[in-house]
């Protein structure tokens, strides 16, 4: 089994912010390669107070089992890297602070991480549906950012460009609270349900279709079936100047080679696995 920390800024249950990555923890918790060492909490899609009270309820609320840190993040990845050294794959959906913490800790943090993949970043302005989005996760610290990028671990990006492929509709939703029914109590299942139709409600103000961009999610989804997603490889520039706004600069040649993959292959595989997965994390 692969040995997993989840990095994330969940917001799951806070009015009008992202899911996906709730969404991605019940992935984790319920993929049967993998295991969950625990989740350590940044901010992003909210501040580190509301992470920490929205990741609480959540756990709460839907009866999960698993650890969280919303203090001395950077010392418990420090100390689990160093009791696995090579061992421990890191997914990062937020601001990266947490792991540049963690390499000013140990100088060596990053040479003792198996692989770290991360979701944000864009190479181009990011459209959705014709809309403007800005970019989020790299940008909220870049300069975190910049060391996570330059560190020369092992890194793979799910960037903006192509997580926006990663959609969930409203079918699809309606298939995973089917099988997950009999699985939580009346009040969590209502809970649970009420906020994906509200956040694809708001999707579909804010970009005209019914459903919602399953970003973070493609991070787990790798880590179980990286086949399902196109394999380009890209030379990060040594000298990363526009991450204030996440944008990255990608170079001909460089000493520092990246997995980026440019597409997800098959979306209905992708969400049949993510269904699969998450109606496992809400039954163990």
């Amino acid at each position: 089994m692969k040995k997993v920390i989840f990095d994330c800024d969940n917001t799951f249950g806070l009015s009008n912010h992202d899911i996906d990555d709730g969404l991605t923890l019940l992935y984790l918790l319920g993929a049967p390669t993998l295991e969950l060492l625990g989740v350590t909490l940044t901010f992003g899609n909210s501040d580190l107070t509301d992470v920490e009270k929205i990741t609480q309820d959540f756990r709460q609320k839907l009866n999960l089992t698993f650890d969280y840190y919303a203090r001395n993040q950077a010392q418990f990845l420090v100390d689990q890297v160093n009791q696995y050294p090579g061992e421990i794959t890191l997914l990062a959906t937020g601001a990266l602070t947490n792991l540049a913490q963690a390499q000013t800790i140990d100088p060596a943090f990053f040479s003792k991480v198996k692989e770290i993949v991360l979701m944000g970043g864009v190479v181009k302005p990011l459209v959705v549906n014709q809309t403007l989005v800005e970019e989020l996760n790299f940008s909220s610290d870049a300069l975190a950012t910049e060391k996570v990028l330059l560190s020369q671990a092992k890194l793979t990006i799910m960037n903006g460009h192509m997580t926006a492929q990663a959609f969930f509709s409203k079918n699809d939703l309606e298939i995973f609270l089917t099988k997950i029914s009999g699985y939580l109590s009346v009040q969590s299942f209502n809970w649970f349900k009420a906020t994906l139709e509200s956040w694809i409600q708001w999707n579909e103000k804010q970009f005209n279709f019914k459903g919602f961009c399953n970003w973070d999610m493609t991070t787990a989804v790798y880590l179980e079936q990286p086949e399902l997603f196109s394999a380009e490889n890209y030379y990060l520039a040594a000298k990363q100047p526009e991450l204030m706004v996440g944008k990255m600069r990608i170079v001909d040649t460089s000493a520092y080679l990246i997995k980026m993959p440019d597409q997800l292959t098959n979306i209905i595989e992708f969400n049949q696995l993510v269904i699969d997965r998450m109606t496992k994390g809400l039954s163990r």
